[in-house]
């Protein structure tokens, strides 16, 4: 699994390196959609699977079984072909190494970019862009607005106190970044999943292919609502049995 801190030359190289072996946007140019080898949850899916595009997964504070449910994603992007590659943005340093392993992902073929929260939409966008992942995952409502920095961005700004203050690209209001995301998924035959608070209100939809609302109502299971998808229908909230497939990478 390898890790990246921000958009560096570094991580420029890794995306063409990773870029130049997968060959994923010539191959997967409206495949069906993706199938999560989660039988309850694919009855559940209109077409059986995540679409294309960015796919909105929606729970109380980020959990609610979202991060179970992009780990089988990406398992899934991973069994399609031999050199597949995943992507997890995960500003906050929250991903789990153990769980991920446990959920049946190898790590060889995961990229974890763990950029400044203020860097999220643009590392984001070049990743997606990139063309070298079948699923990009963004850890986008990580912690709830207004919280402490992550480490990493409490570093940064400790280094920036001595310093004399650089200027910087204002950050895209979220709805902008959805927009440049499905723009770059389109293009490249991704499909993008943003992990997001449901408790967090906005003014304005975003254009997203499909929108889950997700929830834990006990341990042993897992509410799922599909609140939109591109034909514009909205279901009803049905609870599964939480058991995803969870297999040793062998």
């Amino acid at each position: 699994m390898f890790s990246a801190m921000s958009v560096a030359p570094d991580l420029e190289l890794l995306l063409a390196r990773i870029g130049s072996s997968s060959k994923l946007a010539s191959s997967l140019v409206d495949a069906p959609g993706l199938s999560l080898s989660w039988p309850s949850l694919d009855i559940v899916l209109p077409g059986s699977g995540l679409p294309q595009g960015v796919v909105e997964l929606s729970a109380p504070h980020a959990l609610g079984g979202s991060t179970s449910l992009a780990l089988a994603a990406v398992r899934a992007g991973q069994a399609k072909m031999p050199k597949a590659w995943c992507a997890w943005i995960d500003p906050e340093r929250t991903l789990h190494a153990p769980g991920v392993v446990a959920a049946g992902v190898d790590l060889s073929r995961m990229l974890v970019v763990c950029p400044p929260r203020s860097q999220l939409g643009r590392v984001s966008v070049k990743v997606v862009g990139s063309g070298a992942f079948e699923i990009v995952v963004v850890d986008f409502h990580a912690v709830p607005c207004g919280a402490a920095l992550s480490m990493a961005g409490a570093f940064l700004k400790q280094k920036a106190v001595a310093a004399k203050p650089k200027p910087h690209k204002r950050e895209w209001a979220p709805e902008v970044l959805v927009r440049k995301l499905a723009l770059c998924a389109e293009q490249t035959a991704a499909t993008v999943l943003l992990l997001t608070d449901s408790t967090q209100s906005r003014s304005i939809a975003w254009p997203t292919a499909m929108r889950l609302e997700l929830g834990r109502p006990s341990r042993g299971e897992l509410s799922v609502r599909v609140a939109k998808d591109r034909r514009g229908r909205v279901g009803l909230a049905k609870t599964l049995p939480f058991l995803p497939i969870v297999r040793a990478v062998g």
